[in-house]
């Protein structure tokens, strides 16, 4: 009842490989002790949308891997393999720095080497839909337009109501709340506009409540969770402000974390939104 359809765990020898593979890296990270401010929840943006992209390409009816990998790219292996390989690029990056005396470089190019990927899967997702279907990049641009425009609307909000929550978490602030206005809207997008099922149960939930309200037939279903998720993003960040500026390093990853779990759904829903004729 709490988990989204699908959720299962991969297959022993693939639980092991990657429960070690995040052991190892994550021992790894906590020995170099790489510097951690609010830049690295931009620098984990990236990666966070790289892991919403690998899921949905091994869904229907997509499905590109192999039988024998599809097991390393299910839910929730998928955020695994994105960490043990985000790691991987790290503990590289802050050996690198270390040893150049750079290390203040070490998250400008995490997450340049995100971008970068997450750029070439996205480029070569767009290329496959577009031979089939050439208003496939209608509705993921529309997505992301309109989390854009949401986003900087509400950080504007906010930052006219209580201008230091704003400036003290310039850089953390806008990514938690786009994040977050891109799943909304994407998944609203999904279910009003193509027809897409939600398969996590909150979510379905809010969406099924809103459908029982007078303005189902002119605005649909999904403006709720789009608001929910808006008002949710806002209140992390007014919450969490003071907190990120006592401690910047824990403030900063729990950020990150709570933005990861907005953008990685919303990439994976403009991913299939590709593959998906409406």
């Amino acid at each position: 009842m709490v988990l989204p359809t699908g959720f299962g765990l991969p297959p022993v020898p693939y639980l092991a490989a990657l429960a070690g593979g995040t052991l190892v890296v994550s021992a790894l990270l906590v020995a170099l002790d790489p510097p951690i401010d609010q830049r690295i929840v931009v620098a984990l943006a990236p990666w966070m949308a790289i892991g919403g992209t690998l899921h949905a390409l091994g869904q229907p009816p997509i499905e590109v891997y192999d039988p024998v990998l599809r097991p390393l790219f299910g839910t929730p292996s998928v955020y695994f393999t994105t960490y043990v390989t985000l790691g991987t690029v790290w503990v590289l990056l802050s050996l690198f720095g270390v040893r150049r005396g750079h290390d203040e470089t070490v998250s400008r190019n995490l997450g340049l080497t995100g971008t970068g990927i997450l750029t070439v899967l996205l480029v070569l997702a767009a290329i496959t839909a577009l031979r089939s279907e050439l208003l496939a990049l209608v509705w993921p641009t529309v997505a992301v337009v309109g989390a854009v425009v949401l986003s900087a609307i509400t950080l504007l909000i906010v930052a006219l109501w209580r201008t230091p929550i704003i400036v003290r978490t310039r850089y953390a602030a806008p990514v938690v709340v786009f994040a977050h206005a891109f799943d909304g809207v994407s998944t609203a997008i999904g279910t009003d506009v193509i027809g897409v099922g939600e398969r996590s149960p909150v979510p379905r939930a809010i969406m099924d409540f809103a459908g029982t309200l007078p303005t189902a037939p002119l605005i649909g279903e999904g403006w709720l969770f789009a608001l929910v998720k808006l008002v949710v993003a806002v209140a992390v960040v007014v919450l969490m402000h003071q907190y990120l500026e006592d401690e910047p390093a824990e403030g900063s990853l729990l950020l990150a974390f709570i933005a990861a779990v907005g953008l990685g759904p919303a990439t994976n829903n403009v991913v299939l939104f590709l593959f998906t004729p409406v």
